[in-house]
């Protein structure tokens, strides 16, 4: 999740680089949310970008699919599903930076760290969030991102 800054001065200097690719753009934010865009993500990426969300937007989307198929993975282990709750707690961060430096538009972050709290937080509410997060027959359909967080380093 490292190069927010490098992102963020990027996205503030005009957003304008040699190879202006916007999935190029997606998968940079995605990294920085600690996942790496799959080739069939990246066709998801290209439906939403032209669907009028950012390059940012687009990225958190992928990322909290991809955080509520690995937690829907864990099914009921409290141990498992406990350890989600810091990269949760890092994704929000950037999300509220990318907020913050007008990458992501206000109505957005708020949709999207709603979600990202649910997916994560432990209790009744949490299957209904993952059913809804991934309710998406595209965004589903096969894996968007892979994560490059290993979960059960962060057990506490």
């Amino acid at each position: 999740m490292l190069g927010l800054s490098r992102f963020l001065r990027w996205f503030r200097s005009g957003r304008t680089t040699p190879a202006a690719n916007p999935i190029d753009a997606v998968a940079s934010a995605l990294q920085i949310m600690g996942y790496d865009l799959t080739p069939y993500g990246a066709g998801v990426a290209l439906l939403q970008l032209q669907s009028g969300y950012t390059a940012v937007e687009v990225a958190s989307h992928l990322a909290h699919t991809t955080l509520a198929q690995d937690v829907r993975k864990c099914g009921q282990d409290i141990d498992s599903l406990v350890a989600f709750l810091p990269h949760a707690k890092a994704l929000l961060r950037i999300l509220k930076e990318y907020k913050d430096s007008g990458a992501m538009r206000e109505a957005q972050w708020k949709n999207d760290s709603t979600a990202v709290w649910g997916i994560v937080a432990v209790g009744p509410e949490q299957r209904a969030w993952l059913e809804q997060v991934l309710s998406d027959p595209i965004a589903t359909k096969e894996l968007v991102a892979h994560s490059r967080i290993s979960y059960t380093n962060l057990r506490p």
